[in-house]
């Protein structure tokens, strides 16, 4: 592979700020098309390289579809995935728009105060500093670079490679989601056999000091519960007759943030406990009032639980949440009587129901119009509005329809959800890509003096996930019947989904600091090992499933 030409793709594509969403993505697709439009196989083959749009997307973008196909011709594919879009750069303040030229970037930042470890890495000459150097425009630049090299000799190969670059995978995966489509389109029209998938996201290191390159036989999985907490308006005057729903979303915050019994495991590795990621009142001007509705969502990694068992998880948190509030409002009464301030009576009971518990009540008393009036309160929706404020104003419409007027909590789901994949050593293809593994392995020790070490799931969330569904739709549909406005604020190929089942594998790029303005990409292993044992392993998939 020329790692030339590869690591000036990766400037190239680094210095458009593909920050999802935004209209950059279109741009990043279309350098990437014309990148391997100079190829003489696509020159010839244009049906194989092409741009497809993402429908209804507000931005235009698109993914880049490019398949070298093997000579003599055959249907068996393996799948080589990357996203081509970035997060923002206001972490890095006054060089926030010198993060996309990673070089002078790198220059900068040696004028600036470091964190040690960045200090160390940037002194040391190895690390290329900038905005998705790491996440993930040097694994895109690597996939092209594999690309290019097999297209000019269709006969080395053993089957048929298949890229996809995607984008908005930092926000929606509406790239990778409309891409599932197509792909069950080409299985069926061209009767392709998908083998395995293999994403090329950065892998950091685990501690410092580790100097393991890391490949990732799975990716985890992501909800995002959501509590909607709902107290009883007062007059701060009167603040013991009313309820405060921020002291109730903060006693779920205090319940789940960090939550080890959550923590969900596989052997020997635990994931990261949930962690909210928003915390807010619903109301948007300044009262006196008590505020009457909060909400709070978390993200929660999982590679184990299904949604129909985290809704159990969440009524029982927010169960428990819903005692340590009362109790506090209860404590602070007793001291606020003793200090002179009269007798007070908490008179609140703990109330815990789900999204679909309330649309079912509502339901009986609003009739068979509920879906139509949930759909046309949709559309009524500011289009620029987030798809999780969205969903959380779903819930606030079908709550005016409840009769229950008490304090309560609401749990759901918002978007996006990520299913996990995990290589079950079952089938042949997963057994396959197990023993791939190893020779690589083997090889990486062997050839280049690189260590490579494996991690049952790819810890940062990769779309990887959605090349298939490891269960059935009795266990997703949970997740269907508590996400508010499923099916117009957001909606997942769930059929699809069903259909596949690629088992998958991530062997990227060694990194640090994803979405931090320290992010750096270590261009020792970039420039050496990495590049040839992703054709190596690419190429063992071949032979071997």
């Amino acid at each position: 592979m020329n790692t030339k030409r590869m690591y000036d793709f990766l400037l190239e594509l680094a210095k458009i700020p593909s920050v999802s969403p935004s209209v950059e993505e279109k741009r990043a697709a279309e350098t990437i098309y014309n990148a391997l439009l100079e190829e003489s196989y696509f020159k010839a083959n244009s049906g194989d390289l092409r741009l497809l749009p993402i429908p209804g997307d507000q931005f235009e973008r698109q993914t880049v579809f490019a398949m070298v196909r093997a000579e003599p011709r055959t249907p068996r594919t393996v799948l080589i995935i990357g996203h081509l879009d970035v997060v923002e750069t206001r972490e890095a303040r006054e060089l926030a728009d010198l993060a996309f030229d990673p070089e002078e970037y790198t220059r900068q930042l040696s004028r600036r105060m470091l964190p040690q470890s960045a200090r160390v890495d940037l002194e040391s000459g190895h690390f290329l500093f900038g905005r998705g150097v790491f996440d993930m425009k040097c694994g895109v630049a690597a996939a092209v670079e594999l690309i290019r090299k097999v297209s000019q000799d269709p006969k080395s190969l053993e089957c048929n490679l298949l890229f996809l670059a995607v984008c908005d995978e930092e926000n929606q995966s509406a790239g990778m989601l409309s891409a599932v489509e197509h792909l069950i389109r080409i299985r069926e029209e061209e009767g392709l056999e998908f083998l395995a998938c293999v994403n090329t996201e950065g892998e950091t290191q685990k501690y410092a000091g580790d100097s393991n390159r890391y490949v990732s036989l799975g990716t985890v999985g992501k909800m995002m519960p959501v509590f909607y907490c709902v107290g009883r308006e007062s007059h701060v005057g009167s603040h013991y007759e009313g309820f405060n729903a921020i002291l109730l979303a903060s006693a779920v915050n205090m319940i789940l943030e960090g939550s080890p019994e959550w923590a969900d495991r596989v052997g020997d590795e635990t994931y990261p406990p949930p962690t909210a990621l928003k915390h807010r009142d619903l109301r948007d001007e300044y009262s006196v009032t008590l505020p009457a509705r909060a909400v709070t969502y978390f993200n929660y990694l999982f590679v184990n639980k299904t949604p129909g068992k985290v809704v159990e998880m969440m009524k029982r948190a927010a169960e428990d949440a819903f005692d340590m509030a009362l109790e506090r409002m209860r404590y602070s009464a007793r001291r606020f009587s003793a200090e002179g301030g009269g007798p007070v009576e908490i008179q609140w009971r703990p109330k815990v129901i789900s999204y679909k518990e309330l649309v079912d009540s509502v339901r009986k008393t609003f009739g068979d119009y509920l879906d139509q009036h949930i759909s046309r309160f949709v559309d009524g929706l500011p289009a620029d509005m987030d798809p999780r404020d969205k969903c959380i104003a779903v819930i606030g419409e079908v709550l005016r329809h409840y009769e229950d007027k008490d304090p309560q909590i609401i749990v759901g789901f918002l978007p996006p959800f990520y299913p996990h994949r995990t290589n079950l050593r079952q089938t042949s293809r997963e057994l396959a890509i197990i023993q791939a593994v190893e020779g690589l392995i083997a090889e990486a020790k062997e050839v280049y003096g690189e260590t490579l070490a494996v991690n049952e799931h790819f810890l940062a969330i990769s779309d990887l996930s959605y090349v298939g569904f490891q269960g059935s739709r009795d266990d997703i549909q949970p997740l269907i019947e508590n996400t508010p406005g499923w099916g117009k604020v957001y909606n997942l190929p769930v059929e699809a989904l069903l259909k596949l089942d690629i088992p998958v594998v991530n062997i990227g790029p060694s990194g640090r600091d994803a979405h931090k303005y320290t992010e750096r990409l270590d261009l020792k292993y970039y420039m050496g090992a990495y590049p040839r044992l992703l054709e190596s392993f690419v190429r063992r998939l071949a032979v071997m499933l």
